[in-house]
């Protein structure tokens, strides 16, 4: 009897011990995190067609260390994926108390809206990313002279001679209604930008001559690979000042096709008008001031912690032990 009582009290023992172990607190996996994001337009930069933009980013190592941080930076054009530029710092180590203050230097043309995306990597891992919406005006001194334009834009038709060659030719046609005496040099600026890849497919500037009073039409050629949908935006400009604008979509990719009950596939040929694109009126006035949304974070948190052992693995082994006492008992 006094064996059975020691070989218990063995057992008992041995599971306190190990259930002790078992049950100590793991240590909270440290991560990083953005606290906040600041945008800066430094003051005194002459009138541009760009704009100097610093983004500064707030970097927190939350419960421990963290290594091998990475800061991406992308602008993309408001509420698209087309990405206007994107840059990747290596941040390195972070610790726990000290935020991480960095800077990083962006030029952007004006007269448009942005949505900046901070993006933090952790060990290769999207750890956390949001994004904050800035609009930068227009500051070229032309301008200013936005209300006083004579010109308005009548219509806007894109055709092209051949709707299966490829790369495809596109015929931007802008009638120009001019009310007053004849125009100031004008030129196009044209951005053609492909949905499926988000690549900017053409980006360049057409002169379009003078206009003189009544209603002329001006053309421009762009030539684009074929069996894709684009994105075409232009801005009309005269004497360096844009007097109106406007974007739309031609529809040049594929349709599914379409198999019916019999089998057969239906005929689902390219429409003969792909194109939809707004006729622009003289384009408003844009707000005089930058402005800056806030930061918002749109995914990200804390990495799951480690589950510990727990009783299980100290009630197995106590059973394994007791088995061992007992066959030596027998």
């Amino acid at each position: 009897m006094r064996r059975v009582f020691g070989a218990a009290a063995v057992i008992v023992l041995a599971c306190l011990v190990l259930a002790a172990g078992c049950t100590s607190p793991q240590p909270q996996a440290g991560y990083v995190t953005v606290r906040s994001v600041d945008i800066s337009i430094p003051d005194g930069q002459p009138p541009s067609n760009v704009t100097g933009v610093v983004v500064v980013p707030y970097l927190d190592a939350v419960y421990a260390e963290v290594d091998e941080v990475d800061l991406q930076v992308s602008v993309k054009e408001a509420g698209t994926d087309i990405v206007v530029t994107e840059t990747v710092l290596p941040i390195g180590n972070l610790t726990p108390g000290k935020t991480a203050r960095e800077e990083v230097g962006l030029t952007l043309e004006n007269g448009r809206r942005y949505d900046i995306w901070v993006t933090v990597w952790q060990d290769g891992r999207m750890r956390e990313s949001g994004s904050v919406n800035v609009f930068l005006p227009d500051r070229t001194v032309a301008g200013q002279r936005l209300a006083y334009s004579l010109l308005t834009v009548s219509a806007i038709d894109v055709m092209t001679p051949d709707l299966d060659a490829d790369p495809i030719a596109l015929d931007i046609i802008t009638s120009i209604a001019n009310s007053g005496s004849s125009s100031g040099n004008l030129a196009m600026e044209v951005r053609v930008v492909n949905l499926q890849t988000g690549i900017t497919a053409v980006r360049e500037t057409r002169p379009l001559g003078v206009v003189g009073a009544g209603t002329t039409e001006k053309q421009v050629r762009v030539t684009v690979p074929n069996g894709y949908d684009y994105q075409i935006s232009i801005r009309l400009i005269e004497g360096g000042a844009a007097f109106a604008t406007s974007t739309g979509r031609i529809t040049l990719a594929p349709p599914p096709q379409v198999v019916l009950a019999d089998g057969s596939v239906l005929d689902s040929a390219k429409s003969t008008s792909p194109a939809f694109f707004p006729v622009p009126t003289s384009t408003p006035a844009p707000p005089s001031s930058a402005q800056v949304g806030q930061f918002r974070v749109q995914s990200g948190g804390a990495p799951t912690p480690m589950q510990s052992p727990g009783f299980a693995v100290a009630l197995a082994a106590a059973g394994l032990i007791g088995a061992g006492l007992l066959r030596r008992r027998r």
